[in-house]
């Protein structure tokens, strides 16, 4: 019997965003210079500038498909720039889904659930937060 296992849409969106992040503006903007990832740098002071990504529940679709919520993240110490990073990271993904493979899994539809919003977080409050709300598609995995 084939099992079928959830896609890690962390995983892979971090993987999808790392990836085209520095050629869209934000150079420093990735996993290997953890200034991208699913927690808040550790480092104090905090880089100006970074982005967090945390699948944020979802359903299964179907009996091989599921559809993870996705938040996405964009901080700095600049107002505009935590938005500029926010709905970039938000489109970058869509255009992952319209190519089908996001991070190497395939994704078949998106829906964004949140644009980019302005939503301070008290634990970084030196920096501007900007926040969007998505779902997509993946294929499980089979093991």
């Amino acid at each position: 019997m084939e099992l079928l296992i959830p896609a890690d849409a962390e995983v892979h969106a971090l993987a999808e965003l790392s990836a085209v992040l520095p050629i869209h503006g934000f150079p420093s903007v990735t996993t290997a210079a953890k200034r991208l990832g699913t927690k808040i740098p550790a480092q104090n002071p905090k880089p100006d500038v970074f982005g967090r990504l945390i699948a944020a529940g979802g359903t299964g679709r179907d009996l091989v498909t599921d559809s993870p919520t996705l938040t996405l993240e964009g901080y700095s110490v600049k107002e505009q720039q935590a938005r500029d990073l926010c709905a970039l990271m938000l489109a970058i993904i869509e255009a992952a889904v319209r190519a089908g493979s996001l991070g190497g899994a395939t994704v078949y539809r998106y829906r964004t659930i949140a644009l980019p919003q302005n939503l301070p977080n008290p634990l970084v409050p030196d920096h501007f937060r900007f926040t969007a709300l998505i779902s997509v598609d993946l294929r499980r995995v089979a093991v």
